[in-house]
């Protein structure tokens, strides 16, 4: 059997993450059970009760040591690799170090008998870089070679969050290449897929242990007035992130799946619409909103068919629609908004940072 079977036991890095942590609360649902990896379990200690009696913690306190999941991977049928590094760091020692994770990760699972299948969170950073207004094509053949050959030239200190983005970008790139192609030279007994998610939307798990974690954070800003990173992250492609959870569900269990890459993106999104949805939706929010001026909004495509057809083996019509996703988002903001002890997570304290320097 190439799939994860019914039941099985599935790793997922990083689960303290916002996707890693909704992925597993997928296939918990779907009735398999979860190893998760954080670096501290007396920190995450709380998460096995929140998930239940199918859920267990394993420590990695370095996901980037040389051994560091050859413990993790024991018994499991199948690994969902979705821990990164999103502090978009300028530092480019990054890129080589994400790649060696990686492929160290597959190493160790080469030898774990009990692997039948490994999938790899990647980003559309990962395939070019998305301009609005600028035309292009995302198929799986495409890289994001451009900002590998950028992240190897020397930086001048200039605009340290461009750089901490191509850094991302090249790390995300080169990561992904190499593993299917040591997989390709290596021929593992395990099916080796990718998942390319663009701009996640979606209520994350326990925010009130978690804070609102990745872009989840930028909706959450934009609740309150701010708009700091909105220049950075102009209009690309959505999608809701249990949709990204679920592709990784397909990509371990759906069994024509092999060897590919699913694009984890419904279609482009605008500022103005998001805002169009909140103002509908929580007219009561009207007043704190910001004013957003798009010049351009994106008008790429993405084959994402393969996705679609995923989705729908899972029994899903396809990809759930920007209103949902945005919508489920901010209604989880709003429930934590009341409890004063909810957590900062690493991205809402980066976007306070960026916005008190704006109003310097």
């Amino acid at each position: 059997m190439t799939v994860v079977p019914p039941g099985g036991l599935v790793l997922v890095t990083g689960v303290n993450g916002y996707i890693a942590g909704v992925v597993a609360k997928a296939f918990l649902d779907h009735g398999y059970k979860v190893k998760g990896t954080v670096r501290s379990v007396s920190k995450y200690g709380w998460m096995p009760s929140y998930f239940g009696p199918s859920f267990s913690l394993v420590e990695v306190p370095d996901i980037h040591a040389n051994n560091a999941f050859s413990e993790a991977v024991k018994g499991v049928d199948g690994i969902a690799h979705v821990a990164a590094s999103l502090d978009m760091s300028p530092d480019p020692t990054i890129v080589d170090r994400t790649v060696k994770s990686t492929i160290r990760l597959l190493e160790v699972a080469s030898k774990e008998p009990t692997v039948k299948r490994v999938v790899l969170t990647s980003s559309a950073n990962a395939c070019l870089d998305q301009i609005a207004g600028t035309s292009y094509k995302m198929t799986a053949d495409i890289y994001n070679v451009g900002a590998i050959e950028e992240s190897k030239q020397a930086w001048n200190g200039e605009d340290p969050m461009r750089r901490g983005k191509v850094i991302y970008a090249a790390s995300k790139a080169l990561s992904e290449m190499k593993a299917f192609e040591w997989v390709r030279d290596s021929k593992p007994s395990f099916v080796f897929n990718s998942v390319v998610p663009n701009f996640n939307m979606g209520a994350p798990v326990a925010p009130d242990k978690l804070g609102f974690g990745s872009n989840s954070a930028i909706l959450a800003a934009l609740l309150r007035g701010q708009s700091s990173l909105l220049a950075m992250f102009g209009s690309e492609w959505y999608v809701h992130v249990g949709d990204t959870a679920l592709l990784h569900l397909g990509a371990l269990t759906v069994e024509d799946v092999q060897n590919e890459r699913l694009f984890a993106m419904a279609g482009p999104f605008s500022w103005g619409a998001v805002l169009d949805i909140i103002r509908r939706r929580f007219p009561e929010k009207e007043g704190s909103l910001p004013v957003v001026h798009e010049a351009a909004i994106d008008i790429g495509e993405v084959d994402n068919y393969r996705s679609v057809e995923a989705l729908q083996k899972l029994g899903k019509d396809g990809f759930k629609s920007l209103e949902d996703a945005v919508v489920e988002t901010l209604e989880a903001v709003i429930a934590a908004e009341g409890q004063a002890d909810t957590p900062k997570s690493r991205a809402e304290e980066t976007i306070d940072m960026l916005t008190k320097s704006a109003a310097q």
